[in-house]
């Protein structure tokens, strides 16, 4: 049975309770992201584990310091000790003041980046909105791979009878692994780059918004093709290329040489 003097109580509520934490930096090269703080005065870890919500993950912007290395201005965190135990923080989900996207109405849910970016998916009540200023491109793209199978478990690799414990995944995800977990697939990163180049895109930019891809529609209420990009490099107007009768467009000068209008 533990004393219960104000000493010994005082003792364990501030090694077993949480602490409130500033962000010094984010280190995300790690397959679990980890970030280094300072807890109380004097107080300063690196390394802490800041577990992310499935399908969704963020990078804090690093802390604003003075010329001496003191923290003025950062993202900000709460800290759990995992059993009680001082020296086995966990970092949870990490919020900024600087850049918080706020006053947003009951029910809104939203993604965005710093506020100097200008870059925002927000969900409302009206509608939902991908929001970017003018300078930015807003591209929704296909980039030129295929998607493949979610198991870790790469082909010709075993698995053990009992399975590993959380403790052992997270030992094999911070040295890299090896043996039987250096088989396994971890972690995934950014795929954006990738489309740059591709031609399956839809972009919005301050001169120009733009349909590419193989074949390019544009479609009305009723779903119909009323214009039709066509693979064969042929613009073909008021239906999809082959449903209905075509005919080349006729201009002052003379007949088009890769448009075509449907007759009827």
């Amino acid at each position: 049975m533990h004393r219960a003097t104000p000493l010994n109580s005082s003792f364990r509520a501030y090694s077993a309770g949480g602490a409130r934490s500033v962000v010094d930096k984010v280190d995300d090269t790690k397959l679990m992201q980890e970030m280094g703080g300072n807890f109380m005065a004097n107080e300063t870890r690196q390394e802490i584990e800041a577990a992310q919500n499935y399908g969704f993950t963020s990078v804090v912007f690093d802390a604003e310091k003075d010329s001496n290395g003191k923290v003025l201005a950062s993202a900000e965190c709460f800290m759990s000790f995992i059993g009680g135990n001082r020296s086995f923080p966990a970092a949870g989900p990490m919020d900024d003041r600087r850049h918080r996207m706020f006053k947003l109405e009951r029910g809104d849910t939203a993604m965005f980046r710093g506020r100097g970016d200008k870059q925002q998916f927000h969900m409302t009540d009206g509608g939902g909105f991908w929001s970017a200023p003018q300078n930015k491109t807003v591209r929704m793209q296909l980039v030129p791979e295929d998607s493949e199978s979610n198991a870790s478990q790469q082909q010709g690799g075993g698995s053990s009878g009992g399975g590993a414990s959380a403790h052992q995944l997270a030992a094999s995800g911070s040295s890299g692994g090896s043996g039987q977990q250096g088989q396994q697939k971890r972690g995934q990163e950014a795929i954006y780059k990738k489309g740059q180049d591709s031609h399956r895109y839809v972009d919005i930019t301050k001169d120009s918004t733009t349909a590419s891809g193989t074949n390019v529609h544009l479609k009305a209420d009723d779903k119909n093709t009323y214009v039709h990009v066509a693979d064969s490099k042929d613009v073909w107007l008021g239906a999809e290329k082959g449903k209905g009768s075509f005919d080349k467009v006729a201009t002052l000068s003379g007949p088009c040489v890769n448009t075509y209008g449907k007759i009827g």
